[in-house]
């Protein structure tokens, strides 16, 4: 099994003139980095790093976290481009707003240093935002409803604000969609398990991820093969094409 990259995201500067560090660090500051290291590991993507594990290392308050698999490879080019303005691609709008917001406040508070280091793995430069540091300016990204099938495993479903949370086939942090109790009460139990979802939800143009997610119906969904199905499709197929020699032939001859 691969080891997953990781990398050191680290605060330093000092704290009512002391030291930053595991040790000494108020609460409120320590709170939106761990809220903003998240955003920035996850970018505009679903999804949470709650049940990642980090090592908190000594010196100044720095968290090595591990990068998920789904959104490595995003992450790895935006942090590469964050301060090349003149680079083709634009970085995800939710990590170049955590890297502008570091780099507020490090104008406001001219001590506070934030820090990417790579780590195990990892393919991104050294990364050091203070109030020098320039980067990429914000663009503008457009968002487009669209209604589309998925298909994915139902892990949970209820609580407070009703939703249930997804994990599609093609990335394993699952996604959460909003859904009326209703639709919910009329599910054949139990909820979770592979179901085939028509959804509601806001595309990105640029970066094709999905936000604001929500149920319109649990479709019927047949997963196995019916090989009774695809026996009666063939014979009907071959009974079709029974007096063409070659099917590929009359194909092409009618293109022409």
């Amino acid at each position: 099994m691969l080891q997953p990259s990781t990398v050191e995201f680290a605060l330093s500067g000092t704290a009512n003139g002391v030291e930053i560090s595991p040790a000494h660090v108020p609460f409120g500051l320590m709170r939106k980095f761990h809220d903003d290291v998240e955003k920035l590991v996850l970018g505009s993507n679903q999804g949470s790093l709650a049940d990642t594990l980090v090592e908190v290392r000594k010196g100044s308050y720095a968290l090595v976290v591990p990068i998920p698999e789904n959104v490595r490879e995003s992450f790895e080019r935006d942090i590469a481009v964050a301060t090349e303005s003149e680079a083709a691609t634009h970085p995800d709008p939710t990590r170049l707003g955590v890297l502008q917001s570091w780099k507020r406040r490090a104008e406001i508070d001219g001590g506070l240093t934030f820090h990417l280091r790579p780590q195990a793995g990892a393919r991104i430069p050294a990364l050091k935002i203070d109030a020098n540091t320039v980067l990429r300016r914000t663009t503008e990204d457009r968002w487009v409803a669209v209604e589309l099938l998925l298909v994915g495993r139902v892990l949970e479903a209820g609580g407070a604000k009703t939703n249930i949370h997804v994990r599609l086939r093609d990335q394993p942090q699952p996604v959460i969609v909003a859904v009326d109790w209703s639709i919910l009460e009329r599910e054949a139990f139990p909820f979770t398990g592979d179901k085939l979802l028509r959804v509601t939800a806001e595309r990105n143009q640029r970066t094709r991820v999905l936000r604001k997610l929500r149920l319109i119906e649990f479709v019927a969904y047949q997963p196995e093969f019916d090989a009774a199905a695809f026996a009666r499709m063939t014979a009907a197929g071959e009974k079709a094409w029974g007096d063409v020699a070659d099917a590929a032939q009359w194909v092409r001859e009618q293109r022409d």
